[in-house]
Parts: C-alpha cells; structure tokens; sequence
C-alpha cells in the first residue's frame, strides 16, 4: 500500500514539472503581438489527481493562434511544438522525478 501511494504522489510531482516545463516553452513559442497570450497560457492541475494535467489557455482566439496564422505562420502550433520539440527534456524530467522519488 506504501508503494502505491509513493508512486501516486512521485506521479503527481512528475506531472506538475513537466506541466510548468511544457507551460513556460509555450509562453517562448506564443505570437507575443499584445503579449495578452503569453501571458493567459497556464496550467489545470485540478486532474492531477488522476494523472492528467492541462497546459493551454482561457482566451478566445487562442486556439486560432495555435492552428491559424497567417501572419507569423512560425508561431503556429505553439502548444504543440512545446511538447514534440522538446520530448526529450521532457522524458529526462519524467525519469528523474521518478527515480529520485521511488529511490528515498
């Protein structure tokens, strides 16, 4: 039963990390026009619980950013890029908040 709750909460910790890394490259790849989006990207952690946390934004036209636009189609697919142009960090994040945690 210990060991099933040190994984819950080492999965919990994981998924905060990864969360914030996956939310603050996010905030680097946004359009940054009134800086509005930038600022409005941020994590849902209130699933952590059941091992899902939610990086995105509230705003209205954030969504037509990430899948449309013309005028800095570099900017395209910010959420997205966030996580496949750093799987790699992202994965030494997840093994060492794992190992760290289920090794104490």
């Amino acid at each position: 039963m210990k060991l099933n709750s040190t994984v819950n909460a080492s999965v919990q910790i994981m998924l905060i990390d990864v969360g914030q890394y996956i939310q603050n490259r996010a905030k680097e790849n946004a359009p940054y026009l009134t800086w509005a989006l930038r600022r409005s990207i941020t994590n849902d952690f209130s699933s952590v619980s059941k091992w899902l946390a939610v990086v995105g934004s509230p705003l209205a036209y954030a969504s037509v950013r990430e899948f449309s636009n013309r005028k800095h189609p570099d900017r395209k697919y910010y959420l997205q890029r966030s996580y496949t142009e750093h799987v790699q960090d992202i994965q030494k994040i997840m093994i060492e908040d794992l190992q760290g945690k289920l090794e104490e």
